[in-house]
């Protein structure tokens, strides 16, 4: 259970089309620009490594980098907010109790203060720094704890217009009705393919039985979705598939997909932008705006859960 786990977590941490993952690396040099400090005496840190020299930041203030890459600037500042104990939840739990971590070890993607600008323009940088400097201050310490126990926080860009159910695995993982999801830039996403195209694609995933452009699209059965429609298994051939082993051949945004003829050709129409688990931000941000503040976000999206000042109160 714990590898699968594992596996789920690093393939679903990621938002964007292919995987917002938590993998990247920053800027050699004083990537940060400011705020590059190690915090108050007795916070915990983050150990980065640049040109062979150690230095390290307050664990609050690295988050701020973290923050920047995971979720939209423009993107209400309570969703921010919600975003920002989400990425403190995970580095708390990669942290195991340390004091200290390093960056590597965290396999996290952030921003440079020279990315942040690139990405909003510098007429945006410094509102959009502001806003999420704001956002990470506001929440200083918080983390989500579910029967005593940090959470993995799974988070993704957009869900399918629903959240996905991990059941009994992760019980804090419910199903919650999502419509704001629909808002996201990239929300439906249609590619046509060619019977060639396909089948190239679907032979090149490992240990598969190759298929043949004219059995394409007879020969593909959808097996089995899961409640918020996405694809567990399918069935190519004389082959069955998961649904995120054919969703990442074809390099789809999630795998919420189906496929149908069209013009002479195949279709795939998908829906969703990464993995549908957890905390959908287009969701959330469509929520903000009815009122909801941080905490309710994170508690529609997440059942059962504690949101803790800090990860020692109400601590046995």
């Amino acid at each position: 259970m714990r590898q699968f786990l594992a596996v789920l977590f690093l393939m679903v941490m990621i938002p964007y089309a292919t995987t917002l993952a938590w993998t990247g690396r920053l800027d050699d040099g004083n990537f940060f620009g400011f705020e590059e400090t190690a915090g108050r005496p007795g916070d915990k840190r983050v150990i980065v490594i640049r040109n062979g020299r150690e230095t390290e930041i307050g664990l609050e203030d690295f988050l701020l980098y973290v923050v920047a890459k995971q979720v939209p600037a423009e993107y209400g500042r309570e969703t921010i907010k919600a975003q920002a104990v989400l990425a403190r939840t995970y580095i708390y739990r990669e942290m195991n109790g340390a004091d200290t971590i390093y960056e590597e070890a965290l396999d996290l993607d952030v921003w440079s203060r020279a990315q942040m600008e690139k990405q909003w323009g510098s007429g945006n940088f410094s509102k959009n720094y502001g806003k999420i400097k704001e956002a990470v201050e506001a929440t200083a310490g918080m983390v989500i704890v579910c029967d005593g126990e940090l959470i993995e926080p799974f988070f993704c860009r957009a869900a399918a217009g629903c959240t996905r159910s991990l059941g009994g695995q992760l019980p804090y993982l419910k199903q919650a009705e999502s419509p704001g999801d629909r808002e996201a830039d990239g929300f439906l996403d249609l590619r046509t393919w060619t019977a060639g195209e396909l089948a190239d694609r679907i032979n090149a995933i490992p240990d598969g039985v190759p298929v043949s452009a004219a059995a394409l699209p007879g020969e593909i059965q959808i097996v089995e979705r899961d409640g918020a429609g996405y694809v567990l298994k399918l069935q190519i051939g004389g082959k069955t598939y998961s649904g995120e082993e054919v969703q990442h051949a074809l390099g789809l945004p999630s795998s919420c997909y189906s496929f149908t003829e069209f013009d002479g050709k195949i279709r795939t129409e998908t829906k969703g932008i990464g993995h549908g688990y957890g905390f959908s931000q287009a969701g959330a941000n469509a929520l903000e705006r009815e009122g909801h503040d941080f905490r309710e976000l994170l508690n529609y999206y997440f059942q059962g859960i504690e949101i803790r000042e800090s990860l020692f109160e109400n601590a046995e």
